[in-house]
C-alpha cells in the first residue's frame, strides 16, 4: 500500500461472477457483501485469520484485500522438508484448534480446509488459516431460471479432504474437523487421501 508509511503488502483476490444476468448479478453481489463483512468479523478476532482491508466491486467483478501472510503452507513444507514428525503435527493441530473453534463458535463452517490452506507465518510459527469456501460458494453459486438457488448443487471443497456429508452438499462443523484430520495424516504420511486404504465395512 503506497499510501500507507509502513507499505505493507496484500492479497487481492479477483472473483469473477459466473452469470452476468443483472438480477442474478444482484443477488450474488448481495452475498458476497455479507462474505465479506464475516471475513472482516473473523480476521478481526483472530490473528490466525487474515484481515479483510476492503472489498469492492468494478466493471460487474469483486475483489477482497486481505492482509498477505508470509510464509508457507504445510503443502509447501512437505514439499521442501518431506513428511513431519508427530511432534510437529501435534503442535499445529494445537494451534489451529482453536481457530476452528473460534470459526464454529460463530456458525460458520470453513468447507475447504486442506495443506495449501493452512500458511505457516515465519513471524511466530503460527498456522494462519485462509481461503475460506463461503466466498466460493458465493461465486461459483448455480442459480436457475427462476432465480432460485438450488442449494444441493453447491458442493465446496477438495476431493479426499472432504467428508462424505460434505461431499453431498451439506456441510457441518465435524466436516471441518474429518478435513483436518485428513491434512494431519497427509502431513504424516505424504499420501494424498486418494492413496490411503479405506475400511471397506464403514468407507
Amino acid at each position: 500500500d503506497t499510501h500507507m508509511p509502513s507499505l505493507w503488502c496484500s492479497v487481492i483476490k479477483q472473483l469473477k461472477s459466473i452469470n452476468k444476468n443483472s438480477e442474478i448479478y444482484q443477488l450474488i453481489q448481495d452475498r458476497f457483501l455479507r462474505e465479506a463483512a464475516i471475513l472482516e468479523q473473523l480476521g478481526g478476532g483472530s490473528n490466525q485469520i487474515p484481515i479483510l482491508h476492503a472489498y469492492f466491486e468494478s466493471n460487474g467483478e469483486f475483489y477482497l484485500v486481505q492482509e498477505y501472510i508470509e510464509g508457507k503452507t504445510l503443502s509447501e513444507k512437505l514439499r521442501s522438508q518431506g513428511r513431519l514428525g508427530s511432534d510437529v503435527v501435534k503442535d499445529i493441530l494445537v494451534k489451529i484448534l482453536p481457530v476452528l473453534e473460534y470459526v464454529h463458535n460463530r456458525g460458520i463452517v470453513h468447507r475447504d480446509i486442506k495443506p495449501e490452506n493452512i500458511i505457516i507465518r515465519d513471524a511466530d510459527n503460527l498456522p494462519v488459516l485462509i481461503d475460506f469456501g463461503a466466498v466460493k460458494e458465493t461465486m461459483q453459486t448455480i442459480v436457475s431460471e427462476s432465480g432460485n438457488t438450488p442449494k444441493s448443487s453447491i458442493v465446496i471443497g477438495t476431493p479426499g479432504f472432504m467428508s462424505s456429508e460434505q461431499l453431498s452438499g451439506r456441510p457441518v462443523f465435524n466436516s471441518d474437523l474429518y478435513a483436518l484430520g485428513m491434512t494431519a495424516i497427509y502431513l504424516l504420511t505424504c499420501k494424498m487421501p486418494q492413496e490411503l486404504d479405506s475400511d471397506p465395512r464403514t468407507g
